[in-house]
């Protein structure tokens, strides 16, 4: 029998009354499995029939699916193109909950490892993304789920809150605020979160909650929405921080709040508050600005389709295409803007994963097909003996694409990042 500290059993005791004892009985059982359907990829029945089994909808997010416990099919290829997220139910509840415009602009304030971010991308229609982490190595793992997801309208800051929610004063349509805490409802899946946890580790998480919120009101503009969660039981965190928020920003209103647990969901837990700001929202003006003249690019786009958007060469030599902005944006750290197309090494250029990856269907115009075994092997960073128009191009699995290879001789030299090749 699993055990939990005496403190927070008797907290949830006081805190449920009567439904108590299921929610215990549920503590007792393994984490529930599900998955997000990347809608910016696939579909719910395109997916369904590449793994094999029914996907059933969930609750808390129509593009979500509840997964058997003993879900391990042969889907790395399928994970590694992007088509689906591991993502327990609860967690894809925040980024369901808002109503977006077209072109919207939306900041996920603490976004890796970029699960909700990627959600809310496949939301969008048009308009810019700010996905945020402020810890550096987790704001690479963003990067990476993100081009994984084909994400091409985000722009990847690594900054406090403060100093990014001012950049962004009054210019959000929608942010997200997923608060760090105190890990609750990840005790089924995480024992480092049930020894982590004290009575004084709650209250200082709903001390930087709220600090994080205060911060977070004022990138949202008049009639837009903030969403806040937490994947933490105690009202201190939840409730009481909503409630603490509303009290000193009196332009908010609470529109809806939920809690999910497990013994009533179809996952882990979570709390959810939407709150609206008071105000007409004004469509956010977007502009491209002039793109920079790129000799190697030029020669390379008989390779590629080009998605439209600003081409901006940085000194270090990779090429960027940025999403149309709303502003010009400075004074925070960037880590990645927009979709990396590739790297200009003296007269060459050299394309990037993400631009394999962006979109349903890769830009690339040569394609080679992989079976299951030659997919592996290339997720794996194998060279691969195959032939193929000599060139770059995109290995694909099922009509989806893993990444680049370039072909010459009778092989595929394999351009698998290095960060994202099986072990095993």
């Amino acid at each position: 029998m699993r055990t939990y500290p005496d403190a927070f059993l008797e907290r949830m005791q006081a805190q449920l009354g009567a439904a108590y004892p299921a929610f215990y009985s549920a503590l007792q059982e393994p984490p529930k499995k599900a998955l997000r359907i990347n809608t910016i990829k696939t579909d719910r029945e395109e997916l369904s029939g590449l793994l094999g089994l029914p996907l059933p909808a969930l609750d808390e997010n129509p593009d979500g699916a509840a997964l058997p416990p003993d879900f391990n099919p042969n889907a790395a290829p399928l994970h590694a193109a992007g088509l689906f997220y591991m993502q327990e139910a609860t967690a894809q509840a925040p980024a369901a909950m808002p109503d977006l415009p077209d072109a919207p602009v939306v900041l996920d304030l603490c976004a890796a490892p970029g699960g909700k971010s990627a959600q809310l991308a496949a939301k969008m229609h048009g308009g810019v993304l700010f996905s945020n982490e402020i810890v550096p190595s987790r704001a690479e793992v963003l990067c990476g789920n993100l081009e994984r997801m084909g994400v091409s309208n985000a722009i990847v800051t690594n900054a406090a809150p403060a100093p990014l929610c001012e950049r962004l004063k009054d210019r959000c349509d929608a942010v997200l605020v997923d608060a760090p805490c105190a890990g609750e409802a990840m005790f089924r899946k995480d024992e480092q979160a049930v020894r982590d946890w004290s009575v004084e580790h709650v209250e200082t998480c709903a001390v930087r909650q709220r600090a994080i919120l205060d911060d977070a009101a004022g990138a949202v503009k008049p009639g837009g929405t903030l969403v806040y969660s937490t994947c933490s039981f105690s009202p201190q965190e939840n409730e009481e921080t909503v409630q603490w928020f509303l009290d000193r920003h009196t332009d908010f209103a609470l529109a809806r709040s939920q809690r999910f647990y497990p013994h009533t969901s179809a996952g882990e837990g979570q709390f959810c508050a939407v709150l609206l700001r008071d105000g007409t929202r004004v469509p956010s003006v977007f502009s491209t600005g002039k793109s920079d003249r790129v000799p190697a690019l030029g020669a390379f786009s008989g390779e590629v389709r080009l998605p439209e958007g600003q081409i901006r060469l940085l000194k270090d030599g990779r090429v960027l295409l940025l999403p149309a902005m709303p502003f010009p944006f400075d004074g925070v750290k960037l880590v990645r803007a927009g979709l990396l197309l590739g790297e200009v090494r003296g007269s060459r250029f050299e394309p990037a994963h993400a631009l394999a990856m962006a979109g349903r269907e890769t830009p690339f115009f040569r394609t080679c097909a992989l079976s299951f075994d030659e997919a592996m092997r290339y997720i794996r960073g194998e060279t691969l003996m195959k032939e193929a128009e000599r060139g770059y191009g995109a290995a694909t699995y099922e009509g989806h694409a893993l990444g680049i290879y370039k072909a010459s001789d009778g092989m595929l030299k394999n351009h698998y990042p290095k960060g994202l090749r099986l072990l095993k």
